[in-house]
């Protein structure tokens, strides 16, 4: 993560969808528009529901997918919050209780996650929707299933654009696996100017910060359960993705200084799967080592950020450089894809513990495949937080702790991450981790339309 732009289950995933109610419906057909998505459920996973009007809501009696199994389900109903700074959900079935935070003055089509559900979603029992300042409307709903198969044995490849940015998305994911590798991009060296107490020249100060982050990405993920020799980060500068992939021979240097070799931030790694030595900045570099760890790892999952979803350029570049990599080592994987930045650094809406909700698409509408709303616990929803917490760049630097509470001292900054609208500690602490399901070739075309797609405005 950088702001300045903006039942567990292990292992390999491979998607399968489930019809719960046969129909010919599409979900855009049935609600009359598709709120950013083109769901390609083919040869099914679809249903629809006819909601009933309550006092407070809408309820509908559950019809079971029979001896199907599953793991993902969103319904999209339609709704009406104009005017209402926080509206939100609440859904109850059979005693289970979940409740879905919705962007300010929410209208129209939304999907709301009811994986959380999932234990009291039994045929015949009641599914109930209650409006928090927002309106309900009764009638057609779509619901979208999924079954996501995990094998504990397969390999799982968790790339990152920034420290913290794994944990973030993925930290739940990451805790139930038993054979990840995590690899950071970049070091992490750049942003806000956090340690100016203790360096104040520019160059020294993002050196130092630089390798305090690069240090976190590969320690911070034990706390999850992957131990330091499975951690690595690649030393890479970061806001020097598009720059570099731009002239892909030529080394870019530092954002604040002359410095070009990554090995300065490459010596926090423990492991033999990246070498310590020096490594010029240059996207050939950063493509040729993803190629090397993916022969090494062969993973049979690989998660990355979506990037038309994810406005951080650094984010869709991580993605592109991945893509490259994948089609010189000609592997083959299942791909799930997370945003660490959406909905202007706000979504997902609402307090912590709360459910993850599709994050916003303004654009044209972005293909799906498949979700995988990945449950997290709530033991393990805490070791999330203090994993976040223990990340050097999300938490208040040595001075301004130091000075918490001492008269007519300089107030702490105001900006990111220390406001709540877009924290993480709110932010990224979720009952659910969603992600983006794709096969190797939705996934590669999902990264050419991204680079084929007309440059958008600063």
């Amino acid at each position: 993560m950088d702001e300045r732009k903006g039942p567990k289950h292990r292992g390999a995933l491979f998607l399968s969808c489930l019809v719960l109610v046969p129909t010919l419906a599409t979900a855009q057909e049935t609600m009359g528009e598709s709120r950013g998505y083109v769901f390609d459920l083919s040869p099914g996973g679809r249903s629809t529901l006819e909601l009933q009007r309550t006092s407070v809501g809408v309820q509908v009696r559950w019809v079971a997918p029979g001896d199907a199994d599953w793991d993902t389900a969103f319904l999209g109903l339609r709704l009406d919050a104009e005017g209402v700074a926080a509206p939100w959900v609440e859904m109850l079935a059979d005693g289970e209780r979940v409740e879905q935070h919705l962007e300010a003055g929410a209208q129209g089509l939304h999907w709301l996650n009811i994986t959380g559900l999932r234990p009291g979603l039994r045929e015949g029992e009641w599914l109930e929707l209650r409006g928090h300042g927002a309106t309900l409307e009764p009638g057609v709903a779509t619901v979208l299933m999924f079954q996501n198969d995990v094998s504990s044995s397969a390999p799982m490849l968790i790339l990152a654009p920034h420290p913290d940015d794994a944990e973030i998305a993925s930290f739940g994911l990451y805790s139930a696996a038993r054979d990840v590798t995590i690899v950071t991009l970049t070091s992490g060296n750049a942003g806000d100017f956090n340690y100016r107490a203790n360096a104040s020249d520019p160059a020294e100060h993002y050196l130092l910060k630089g390798f305090l982050r690069s240090v976190d990405s590969v320690t911070v993920p034990w706390l999850g359960g992957v131990p330091p020799e499975r951690c690595y980060n690649l030393g890479y500068f970061d806001a020097r993705l598009t720059e570099m992939y731009a002239l892909p021979d030529r080394p870019i240097a530092e954002m604040y200084g002359p410095n070009e070799d990554t090995a300065v931030y490459r010596r926090g790694n423990v492991g033999d799967l990246v070498s310590k030595g020096s490594r010029a900045n240059t996207w050939n570099n950063l493509v040729g080592d993803l190629v090397h760890i993916l022969e090494r790892v062969q993973p049979k999952t690989i998660v990355m950020p979506y990037p038309q979803l994810d406005s951080h350029p650094d984010h869709q570049y991580t993605s592109v450089a991945a893509i490259e990599a994948i089609r010189q080592w000609q592997g083959s994987a299942a791909y799930l894809l997370y945003t660490n930045h959406a909905g202007e650094n706000r979504y997902p809406y609402g307090p912590a513990g709360t459910v993850m909700s599709l994050p916003p698409s303004t654009g044209p509408a972005l293909p799906v495949q498949g979700i995988y709303s990945h449950t997290v616990d709530a033991e393990t929803q805490r070791m999330k937080l203090f994993a976040l917490e223990a990340m050097h760049d999300l938490r208040l630097s040595p001075e301004e702790q130091r000075s918490c509470g001492v008269p007519d001292a300089p107030a702490r900054r105001a900006d990111y991450p220390r406001t709540d609208s877009v924290d993480y500690f709110r932010r990224a602490v979720r009952s659910e981790e969603v992600f983006f399901v794709f096969d190797d070739a939705g996934a590669r075309a999902l990264i050419d339309a991204f680079l084929s797609a007309p440059a958008q405005p600063d």
